[in-house]
C-alpha cells in the first residue's frame, strides 16, 4: 500500500536521527530490578469526530490509572529475559471534550457506575508478560470473558516493547504484525508504526469500484523517554482519518493519546530465578493461561434494539416508495441491514405476503444484502419459468449485477441461474450480462483465481463459441465488455472482424481497457479497420478503431495518418475526425503533443483537413468538479453521408483520487431513417430502418433497447405511441458499502461502516416526426442519494459514536433535436442538469453502562444551482434557431 505523507514526513524524521545517534546512554542491563515495584501513571484520550474537522462534534472520553509494574523471573541464563506482572490501580474516567455543563455525562458518577463494577474488578486482575530484549514474546492472564478488558490489558503490556537500537523490525502487538522503526538519539527512542503493513484476520468488506471506496489514513508515533533501559515516560499519540473517496467530508477522525509516566518504586517481592518460568506461573495464585498479543478479530454485533424485517415492512405500508425520493433510500439502507440479520424463512414470508408494489423493493434490498439466507429466499420465491414474474426477475438480475462487492454466494446463484431453465430469452440475456458484470467486481477484488469465478467465466466462454446466432454472440460480447478481463482482448480481436452490429460491441468493449492493455497486436488491428487495408467496415466502427488509436498512447504515424485520411473521407466521417482532432486540441488530452508535433507540418495543418463542412462533431467538458471528484463528459454525434442521424454516443466519467469510473455510457443508433424523408436511399438500400439504444452504468452493462426494427414495427408505434419513454433501468442500488475495524494503540476497537445508496429511474426515448420532419432522443437520469458513515468505539463499558450523511436528488437530461427539412441538417444537442437540494448532518452520541447518554447534532442544507453545458457556440444557435432563447443556454 501507498505510504501516507504523514507517515512518509516522520520516516524522514527517523532517518535523520538515525543519522545522529551518539552517545546513546542505553546499557545491557534489564530495565526492572528484582524486589523493586515501578509505580506508573497512565492516562488515555480518545476523540471521535467527522472528517471534516470542524471541532464543533466530537465524542470521547479519558481514562487514568495507576500501573503497577514488577519482575516476577528472570531466565538465569539470560538477564533480559524477564516475566513481568502488570496491574491496573485506581481507574478514573475522565471528560476529554469541552461542552456546556449540562451536556456532560460524566459527572457525579462512580468508576463502577460508568464502567460496571464488573468491568472494574477485571480491570484490576494483573497480567503477565515475558520480554526478551525489549520484545513481548507472550502473554499471560486470567480466562477474561470481558473481550474490551483484555484489549485494555493487551494495548498497556505494547507500551512496553520497544527497541534500543535503530532500524526497521516485525513486531507484533495488539495492533497486529507490523512494520516498525525505530531512532534511537541521547535517552530517547522514537517509534514509527506503518500501520498499512499491519497484518490481521480477515474482517469486513468494501466496494469493488474504488471510485466508491474509502481513504484511510492513519499514524502510530511513540516517543519514550528512557534512563538505563529503564522506561522513564511514554508518549504514544495516534492519529486515523477514514473518509469516502467522492466526498471526503463523509467520514471520520479518531485521535488517540497515551501517556506513561513512571511516578515512583518501592520494594516487593523478590522474583524466582531459573532457566524456566513455567514454575513460577504455578506458584502464583490464580490460573494463568497464554493470550494472544493481537486484539484479534472484531465480531459485528446484531442489533439489539432494531425491529425485525417483518415488524418494519409494516410501518413501509404506511409510506410511498417513490423512485428517486431521498426517504425510500433511507428505508432502502434500512432494510439492507435488517435482512442481512433476517432468516431465510422470515425473508421469504415477507415476499409472500407483501403488497405487490413492496416486492420490488424488497428484492433489491434482499439482493443488496447477499446473505446466504436472503439470495436463497429471493431463488426460492422467483421462478425463471414464470412469465408473469418477467419484471421481478429483471429487477434481482440487475440487482445482483451491480452488488458493491460481489460474494461467492451471489455468483454461484447466478450461474445456477443460468445453468437451469429460462423461459424468456430476454431473462437469459440480462442474466448473461449480470453474470459478466459480477465477473468483473470479483476479477477487481483479486478473486479472479477463484474456483467459482473460472467456472463462471469457461461458462460465458463456452456459450458464446457454440453459438452461431448473431444475438447471442452479441449478448455474450457484452458479458465480457463488462468483466473487462484483459485475457479476452484476443477474443474482441476476433469479433471486430464479424459484421458491424457485433463488431461495434468488439470494439466498444475494447474502447474500455486501459492503455497498458492496449498494445501493439490490438493498434494493427485498428489501424487494419480504419484504413480498410483488408476488407470495407462501416463509418461506426471506423471512427470506434480511429477513437483506440487516438486514446491509447497514440505514435506520430497513427496520428499523421488519420489527419492524412480527414482529406479522403466523405464529409460526415472526415467533419467528426477533424472535431475529434480540434476537441483533443484544446484538452488535456494523452494525445495532444503528439497531434501538435504533427501539425508542425504545413501540408497538414491546413484548411483541407482541419475545417471541413458537415453536420457530425465531438464535445467534451466537465459536468461536475469538486476537490475530491472531477466528471469529464464526451459526446459523439455521427450522420451518414446523405445527412441523416446514424448515432449519439455519450460517455460521462468519474475520476477520484487515482481511480476511475465509467458513470454513464449511452449510445442511440439509427439507420435507414433516409426513405421516411425524401433522402437518397442508394448509398445505404440494404439498411433496415432501426433505433435502439444501449447503456452501461457504473461500469455494468445493461441489456440493450430497440426503439423499433423495420418499417412495420416503425409504422405501429407511430401510430400507437403513448409518449411515455422507454424505462432502461429502475430501482435502488447499494453503491456503496464498507465495514472496517481498526485495533487502536489503547487495545480499544473502532468499528467503521460506510453506507451508501442511490435510487434511480434512467429512461430513453426517441420520438420522428414524418409531418416536421423532425426527430427528438431524451435519455433522462433521475435520482436520490443518501450516503452515511458511522464510526463507533466497540466497548462493554461505552459506546461513543460519530456519523456522518449526505443527502441529495437530481437529475440530468440528454436530448438532442434534428431538423431534417433542410440540408444541411439542423441540429440541437442539450446537457441539462437541474438544480437540486443538497443535505449534510453530522452526530455525537454516547452512552455509559450507567445508562446515562448524550446526542448532539448539527448539519446545513443548501441548493445546488443546475444549468446546462454550453457545448460551443454553433451548437448554441443552432439550438436557439430550432427551440428559442428559452430552452437553452446561450
Amino acid at each position: 500500500m501507498k505510504m501516507t505523507k504523514a507517515f512518509k514526513n516522520t520516516l524522514l524524521t527517523l532517518s535523520f536521527l538515525v543519522l545522529i545517534e551518539k552517545n546513546v546512554s542505553f546499557t545491557d542491563a534489564p530495565p526492572y530490578k528484582s524486589g523493586v515495584v515501578y509505580e506508573y501513571l497512565y492516562t488515555l484520550d480518545i476523540l471521535l469526530e467527522p472528517a471534516s474537522g470542524s471541532g464543533i462534534l466530537r465524542s470521547g472520553f479519558g481514562i487514568e490509572a495507576l500501573i503497577q509494574i514488577h519482575s516476577l523471573w528472570r531466565n538465569s541464563t539470560n538477564k533480559l529475559d524477564q516475566l513481568i506482572q502488570i496491574q491496573f490501580q485506581d481507574i478514573k474516567v475522565l471528560k476529554n471534550v469541552n461542552r456546556e455543563d449540562n451536556q456532560y455525562i460524566l459527572e457525579d458518577s462512580s468508576v463502577e457506575g460508568l464502567l460496571g463494577q464488573d468491568t472494574v474488578i477485571q480491570l484490576r486482575k494483573p497480567v503477565l508478560f515475558q520480554s526478551v530484549l525489549g520484545k513481548i514474546v507472550r502473554m499471560f492472564g486470567a480466562n477474561e470473558n470481558n473481550g474490551t478488558v483484555l484489549n485494555l490489558k493487551r494495548g498497556l503490556v505494547s507500551m512496553f516493547q520497544f527497541q534500543q537500537h535503530s532500524g526497521s523490525i516485525i513486531e507484533n502487538d495488539v495492533s497486529g504484525k507490523c512494520s516498525v522503526t525505530y531512532a534511537v538519539s541521547q535517552n530517547q527512542v522514537l517509534k514509527l508504526k506503518n500501520l498499512q503493513s499491519c497484518e490481521n484476520p480477515a474482517f469486513g468488506h468494501t466496494s469493488a469500484n474504488k471510485v466508491f471506496g474509502v481513504n484511510w489514513q492513519g499514524i502510530i508515533k511513540s516517543v519514550y523517554s528512557v534512563e538505563n533501559s529503564l522506561i522513564k515516560s511514554v508518549v504514544s499519540e495516534e492519529t486515523h482519518v477514514i473518509s469516502l473517496n467522492l466526498q471526503s467530508t463523509v467520514g471520520s477522525k479518531i485521535t488517540s493519546r497515551q501517556q506513561l509516566e513512571l511516578l515512583t518504586t518501592h520494594t516487593g517481592a523478590a522474583e524466582f530465578s531459573g532457566p524456566h518460568f513455567e514454575e513460577t506461573l504455578t506458584a502464583l495464585q490464580g490460573s494463568y493461561i497464554p493470550i494472544d498479543l493481537n486484539a484479534g478479530p472484531l465480531k459485528k454485533k446484531p442489533c439489539t434494539n432494531c425491529p425485525s424485517v417483518t415488524d418494519y415492512m409494516k410501518t413501509l405500508r404506511k409510506k410511498r416508495l417513490e423512485m428517486y425520493n431521498v426517504s425510500t433510500v433511507k428505508n432502502f439502507l434500512k432494510m439492507v441491514r435488517l435482512l442481512r440479520e433476517a432468516e431465510k424463512k422470515e425473508i421469504i414470508h415477507l415476499l409472500r405476503k407483501a403488497e405487490d408494489s413492496v416486492i420490488p423493493f424488497i428484492i433489491d434490498a434482499a439482493a443488496a444484502a447477499q446473505t446466504t439466507a436472503s439470495l436463497g429466499a429471493l431463488t426460492s420465491y422467483l421462478k425463471f419459468t414464470d412469465e408473469k414474474q418477467s419484471p421481478l426477475l429483471k429487477k434481482f438480475l440487475y440487482a445482483c449485477a451491480f452488488s458493491s462487492h460481489p460474494t461467492k454466494d451471489l455468483l454461484n446463484t447466478l450461474t445456477n441461474v443460468l445453468k437451469g431453465e429460462i423461459t424468456e430469452k430476454e431473462i437469459q440475456e440480462i442474466a448473461i450480462i449480470a453474470l459478466g458484470g459480477v465477473l468483473g467486481k470479483m476479477c477487481a477484488m483479486d478473486l479472479c483465481k477463484l474456483q467459482e469465478v473460472e467456472l463462471a467465466k469457461n461458462l460465458i466462454l463456452e456459450r458464446l463459441k457454440n453459438t452461431d446466432e448473431v444475438s447471442e454472440i452479441k449478448t455474450h460480447l457484452l458479458a465480457l465488455k463488462s468483466a473487462l478481463l484483459p485475457e479476452t482482448i484476443p477474443l474482441f480481436l476476433q469479433y471486430t472482424e464479424k459484421p458491424s452490429t457485433v463488431s461495434a460491441i468488439a470494439l466498444s468493449a475494447l474502447q474500455r481497457f486501459p492503455s497498458v492493455y492496449i498494445d501493439n497486436k490490438v493498434k494493427d488491428q485498428m489501424r487494419r479497420i480504419f484504413h480498410q487495408r483488408e476488407k470495407s467496415f462501416g463509418e461506426t466502427v471506423r471512427l470506434a478503431a480511429a477513437d483506440i488509436l487516438l486514446n491509447n498512447i497514440p505514435q506520430h504515424v497513427d496520428i499523421r495518418n488519420i489527419i492524412l485520411a480527414i482529406g479522403k473521407e466523405g464529409p460526415e466521417v472526415s467533419k467528426y475526425l477533424a472535431s475529434k482532432i480540434q476537441s483533443i486540441l484544446h484538452s488535456d488530452h494523452v494525445a495532444k503533443n503528439v497531434i501538435l508535433q504533427v501539425l508542425e507540418d504545413p501540408m497538414l495543418n491546413n484548411y483541407n483537413h482541419l475545417s471541413r463542412i458537415g453536420s457530425s462533431s465531438t464535445y467534451s467538458g466537465y459536468f461536475t468538479a469538486t476537490k475530491d471528484m472531477v466528471s469529464p463528459y464526451h459526446l459523439d454525434f455521427l450522420f451518414s453521408e446523405n445527412g441523416f442521424l446514424r448515432q449519439i454516443n455519450s460517455n460521462l466519467f468519474t475520476h477520484s483520487h487515482g481511480n476511475q469510473m465509467h458513470s454513464l455510457q449511452v449510445s442511440i443508433e439509427a439507420k435507414g431513417l433516409q426513405s421516411f424523408f425524401g433522402g437518397d436511399t442508394e448509398e445505404e438500400e440494404e439498411e433496415e430502418a432501426m433505433a435502439g439504444m444501449s447503456a452501461m452504468l457504473f461500469n455494468v452493462q445493461l441489456r440493450p433497447v430497440v426503439f423499433f426494427q423495420g418499417y412495420s414495427d416503425l409504422m405501429e408505434k407511430f401510430w400507437t405511441a403513448t409518449g411515455e419513454p422507454e424505462n432502461i433501468l429502475k430501482g435502488t442500488i447499494l453503491i456503496i458499502d464498507h465495514l472496517q475495524a481498526i485495533s487502536l494503540q489503547s487495545g480499544l476497537q473502532t468499528l467503521i461502516e460506510f453506507q451508501g445508496a442511490i435510487s434511480i429511474d434512467i429512461s430513453g426515448s426517441i420520438e420522428i416526426s414524418l409531418l416536421s420532419q423532425e426527430s427528438k432522443s431524451t435519455v433522462t437520469n433521475r435520482g436520490a442519494m443518501v450516503i452515511g458513515s458511522r464510526t463507533q468505539i466497540d466497548a462493554s463499558f461505552i459506546q461513543a459514536v460519530v456519523e456522518t450523511k449526505v443527502e441529495a436528488t437530481n437529475a440530468f437530461i440528454f436530448g438532442n433535436t434534428v431538423n431534417f427539412s433542410q440540408f444541411p441538417v439542423l441540429y440541437c444537442l442539450q446537457l441539462k442538469k437541474e438544480s437540486f437540494p443538497y443535505r449534510e448532518s453530522f452526530l455525537v452520541y454516547e452512552s455509559f453502562a450507567d445508562g446515562k447518554n448524550f446526542t448532539l447534532q448539527k448539519g446545513r442544507k443548501f441548493s445546488v444551482q443546475g444549468g446546462e453545458a454550453s457545448l460551443n457556440q454553433d451548437n448554441s444557435k443552432m439550438c436557439k434557431k430550432l427551440l428559442g432563447d428559452t430552452n437553452t443556454m446561450a
